[in-house]
């Protein structure tokens, strides 16, 4: 007969932002015991959360565990037994232990030969005996970013347990964690609900919620949420869509109702970029907009509440926002009083990070990176270029920024673009912290893709560089995601970038902005190392395989959009018979090669005395130039399905030809054609770390 179990842990509000991840591995946590114990369960484990509680059910589990045999070694036959036969006081002594008579024992065989051995039945433990350690190791083993702590136990969590809700089918789970015990007893929305709300079982969990308030399923609490916001958008208007937002709201709130409220439109005079950022950064509101596309004086909310009836609760939001608006309304045009280059010399009082020096510090630097990038980048304007290096952090000293710093860049930007400056230097500006996310496009123009790369590399090299670097789950300057938008731009930008500007130069240029001397080679290849992280990353978002990023990245990264496409045709090549055969003919020429410390001579065709290698070098020096005009055309397809017609003649070349010849002029030549049919294969990928398919 199967059970369930229900566990609820009940907790403070937990920051929304926390929610789904802490769900996440509360119930990998449990899954991962019960699959330690041997407990199968029929049904997949469900999860729910809202902003007070973390809920796993797990349904189709057995009562008990199964028995379980197993087989203890004692001592060596030989030191079990005299020579008379007789056991002797080891093979007492472990019959004693085992509970047993000494011809109970057995004789096993081992690796290390005849031991004497017992074999035993462990019974299997009850689920309810074993189900409270297996939730309290659970919920010792959250991870949060933050904790607060308990005196005098100093656990550590990050919001107080009030409650634990814990059945095995209709009996409490007896647990207790940090002074709360477990109970049948839920509780309802803080201000819906009327007190406590008692649980029968894990079937009729979700139900008795709603009875008090509740929808403890982020899903339909999520499909309630995007009902709402479309049910109370005004008329001819449409929603600004924001999934982030929506993520946001629904790990706020435990029982959603939309509503909508208006603002002042004389407010509209404001950039929509401020409007949205306060009423969504600020508010967690939505903002709305026309069928033009243009901003409308609305916005929407979701509350934690069942309605508003009479609208005092939309009238206080109202009121709040007027005051948020009459602050950036403020800003907006204190800010456009001061010239943005006159703020530059402010930059020299703002501390970027301790060992890289000030903002000023920094600017410095990414003029100097820009002016590198327009000496080998034709499409770049030098000068505009340079001005955007110059002005884009000057916003971190304005007003807007100090209160919004979510919009430092584009508010630089805007106050260009106010100024009257030139389209390629406000709009560098605008973009340069672009991509966010990789979920995030990249600056449209130009001069912002080479402003950000300029920026994000001085970062990480200047990091690096200082012994500043991720360790784990620590990331504290961001440095995962600065390399992977610097990653995204170079995958995208793709034939847009000039041929010289390879992932390793953008790596000296970065170096050459700090003193001299002050980092070295071994800074350039960590960071070139991480990079590559962030490719395969990318590329593996990308739905490649893990044996073809090993191919292609195994030869140096100069173009990340030509390894790209070299991935994507490698991807659709591994599937001809041909090229697999040669991929493991390649992985054995690796191989022959990798044992050999020789220098080796170029062919002497004259040595070439079997059919089989002078066919090979024949078709290797047909193919070769065509393969190499392939690759450095971007033909990645071509190229490689030109080594792939290769396949027979390497073949021929294993099955008839003994590479290792006792001759020393022949074993030299054979291995110098099979070195450079290596070179040139390695031009594309290594393929030999293509998998083989069953």
């Amino acid at each position: 007969m199967s059970g369930s179990v229900l566990f609820e842990l009940g907790l403070e509000e937990v920051p929304a932002g926390m929610v789904e991840r802490a769900s996440a591995d509360l119930a990998r946590s449990i899954a991962d015991s019960l699959q330690e114990l041997d407990l199968v369960f029929d049904s997949p484990l469900k999860r729910y959360s809202t902003p007070r509680r973390l809920t796993v059910i797990v349904t189709g589990l057995p009562q008990r565990q199964a028995d379980r045999r197993e087989v203890v070694t004692g001592p060596p036959k030989a030191r079990a037994f005299g020579d008379d036969g007789k056991p002797t006081p080891a093979a007492l002594g472990f019959a004693r232990k085992m509970g047993a008579a000494v011809e109970d024992l057995e004789i096993a065989e081992t690796p290390k030969g005849a031991y004497l051995s017992c074999p035993r039945t462990i019974p299997g433990k009850s689920v309810a005996e074993l189900l409270p350690q297996l939730l309290q190791k659970a919920v010792r083993g959250l991870h949060w970013p933050k904790n607060m702590y308990w005196r005098p136990s100093r656990f550590r969590f990050i919001r107080p347990i009030r409650w634990i809700a814990a059945l095995f089918d209709r009996d409490v789970i007896d647990l207790e964690i940090e002074g709360v015990r477990s109970a049948r007893l839920t509780f309802g929305h803080r201000f819906l609900s009327e007190g406590p709300v008692e649980v029968e079982s894990a079937q009729g969990y979700l139900d008795a919620l709603k009875s008090g308030f509740v929808v403890a399923d982020p899903e339909e609490r999520r499909s309630m949420i995007l009902d709402g916001l479309h049910n109370a958008l005004p008329k001819d208007c449409r929603l600004l869509e924001d999934d982030g937002l929506v993520d946001e709201v629904v790990n706020l709130n435990e029982y959603p109702t939309a509503i909508c409220g208006g603002f002042d439109p004389q407010y509209l005079k404001i950039p929509r970029e401020v409007l949205i950022t306060v009423m969504r950064f600020h508010q967690k509101y939505f903002a709305v907009q026309g069928r033009d596309g243009a901003l409308a004086p609305h916005f929407i909310t979701v509350l934690n509440t069942a309605g508003d009836e009479d609208g005092r609760i939309r009238k206080g939001h109202e009121k709040v926002l007027r005051a948020r608006l009459d602050d950036a309304a403020f800003f907006w045009d204190n800010d456009r009083k001061v010239r943005s280059q006159d703020r530059i010399p402010a930059l020299e009082n703002v501390l970027f990070q301790d060992k890289l020096g000030t903002y000023g510090d920094k600017t410095r630097r990414l003029q100097a990176f820009c002016a590198a990038l327009s000496s080998i980048w034709p499409r770049l304007e030098a000068a505009e270029l340079d001005l955007a290096a110059q002005l884009c952090k000057t916003d971190l000293v304005t007003d807007m920024v100090g209160e919004l710093p979510e919009l430092q860049g584009v508010m630089g930007g805007l106050y260009g673009r106010e100024e009257g400056l030139a389209e390629g230097v406000w709009r560098a500006v605008y973009q340069h912290y672009r991509p966010v996310s990789l979920e995030d496009g990249i600056p449209q123009a130009i001069s912002g893709a080479a402003l950000s790369l300029a920026d994000r590399l001085d970062t990480i090299v200047g990091c690096f560089g200082n012994g500043i670097q991720p360790t784990g789950s620590r990331d504290p300057l961001a440095l995962r995601r600065l390399a992977q938008g610097a990653v995204k731009i170079l995958l995208e930008l793709g034939d847009r970038l000039p041929p010289r500007l390879s992932l390793k130069r953008l790596i000296e240029i970065a170096l050459e902005g700090y003193p001299s001397g002050s980092l070295d080679a071994a800074t350039a290849a960590a960071v070139y190392g991480f990079l590559i992280g962030r490719v395969r990353f990318l590329f593996e978002q990308e739905g490649l395989a893990y044996d073809v990023l090993n191919a292609v990245l195994a030869v140096e990264v100069t173009s990340v959009r030509s390894s790209f496409e070299m991935a994507q045709a490698l991807s659709d090549m591994r599937k001809q018979e041909d090229f697999e055969a040669l991929a493991s003919a390649f992985k054995r020429i690796r191989n022959i090669l990798s044992k050999q410390s020789e220098e080796l001579a170029e062919i002497d065709e004259s040595l070439l005395q079997e059919p089989a290698e002078r066919s090979l070098h024949s078709a290797f020096r047909e193919s070769s130039p065509q393969v190499e005009q392939d690759l450095s055309g971007g033909r990645y397809a071509e190229a490689l399905s030109r080594m792939a017609r290769l396949r027979g003649p390497v073949d021929d070349f294993f099955d008839q030809v003994l590479v290792m010849a006792e001759d020393e002029g022949l074993r030299s030549n054979r291995l110098r054609l099979l070195h450079d049919l290596s070179r040139l294969f390695l031009q594309a990928a290594d393929i030999s770390e293509i998998v083989q398919s069953e």
